[in-house]
């Protein structure tokens, strides 16, 4: 089986209609502050996630205090290189501590089992812009929603489940 395109953008255009929907219906009170979508292609699934304000600046100030001892070590060590992996951050950018983490969620049958890993990794030359495409569909599906102020939007890609964003202008 090959990788269908067509299909892959239906596929996640309706995941991403569905969720809309249910975030009207079900959560109509919820302030989208992040959003992320994200595709595995060994898993051939995909998913579509929310977070407000509130969640994500608690999952910040969390990290913030995990990795404060780290950083402050191998600043007074010198080792900026290493520090670095530990300076503060001001978003949480990992969908798994949404709060509404897999909201949506899709068996995409347009994706064959195991692509990035019998691609070598290839399938991301082909899967990115699609992911981006994905993007600017949901971009333009919830620009009229409940959005936070500093609303953020991302789709995965080979480096990152949080890789390519979007803000709304």
């Amino acid at each position: 089986m090959r990788f269908d395109k067509d299909k892959y953008l239906s596929e996640m255009k309706g995941m991403v209609d569905k969720a809309v929907h249910r975030l009207k219906t079900e959560k109509q009170d919820f302030e989208i502050y992040s959003l992320s979508i994200w595709t595995d292609p060994n898993a051939a699934t995909s998913s579509i996630n929310f977070d407000s304000k509130s969640n994500s600046d608690l999952k910040v100030a969390k990290s913030t205090e995990w990795n404060k001892k780290y950083y402050d070590m191998y600043t007074a060590d010198g080792d900026l290189d290493q520090a670095k992996l530990f300076e503060p951050i001001t978003r949480n950018c990992n969908p798994a501590d949404f709060e509404l983490r897999d909201f949506e969620e899709l068996s995409n049958s347009s994706i064959p089992d195991n692509w990035e890993e019998n691609t070598k990794g290839e399938c991301w030359d082909i899967l990115e812009p699609a992911l981006k495409e994905v993007g600017e569909y949901a971009l333009d599906k919830i620009k009229n929603e409940k959005i936070h102020s500093d609303f953020e939007m991302s789709v995965n890609g080979r480096q990152d489940w949080y890789e390519f964003t979007w803000v709304l202008k």
